[in-house]
């Protein structure tokens, strides 16, 4: 729901009131508000408004704000890692691996290592942080940099931690809003058996 935070942080008494943004007579996106009360992604105005009659309306037909915001989250990411990939106005795909090695070796104690957030089909605790160090570093990374955003732009946002960032995008997803996971390389074909058709692969179908 990148373009209603950005229309909650231009007007903060938007944020806890249901919020729809609209696109002629699409709501194209809407908070999570809105979304406890019924309304959903590409729901027409008409239906939103019967699912929820106190829905607040703002037009979104003006990208010039969602623009502006998108590229001060580009231009963030890229003072943390310059290789940064856009993907639309609210995804970029990062390669840390040249932060990851630097942190492996800045380590003290090789084995102890953690992971943040969500362990795919794991729970933190029970994933084996030390054998898969790089990973867990670089969900630490992805934490940072989820933070600096938050702080530094008032956006919340999810993120995938992979070895490549295909996977990494299929398994951002997996828990919102405002998390992250992490995906083993023993559980790929967990995550590609789950999904519901091959569209769900991004640049397939």
């Amino acid at each position: 729901c990148f373009y209603a935070q950005v229309e909650m942080i231009r007007n903060p008494a938007l944020r806890c009131v249901p919020l729809g943004v609209q696109q002629k007579y699409i709501i194209v996106t809407c908070n999570y508000v809105a979304r406890g009360r019924g309304v959903t992604k590409l729901m027409s105005v008409s239906d939103a408004k019967e699912k929820c009659p106190e829905l607040v309306l703002v037009n979104g037909e003006d990208l010039t704000h969602y623009r502006e915001m998108s590229y001060k989250v580009t231009e963030l990411l890229m003072s943390y890692c310059p290789l940064v990939e856009r993907l639309g106005f609210d995804e970029n795909f990062m390669d840390v691996t040249e932060m990851v090695e630097q942190k492996l070796k800045q380590t003290a104690e090789p084995g102890c290592f953690s992971f943040k957030g969500h362990v795919y089909n794991h729970s933190s605790a029970d994933a084996k942080a030390s054998d898969h160090p790089r990973l867990a570093l670089g969900s630490h990374i992805a934490a940072e940099l989820r933070e600096a955003v938050r702080g530094k732009l008032g956006l919340t946002g999810c993120a995938g931690i992979a070895t490549n960032k295909l996977l990494a995008k299929l398994v951002s997803g997996t828990f919102k809003p405002n998390q992250q996971t992490v995906l083993l390389q023993e559980n790929v074909g967990d995550i590609m058996g789950c999904l519901s058709g091959l569209r769900k692969v991004p640049g397939v179908g």
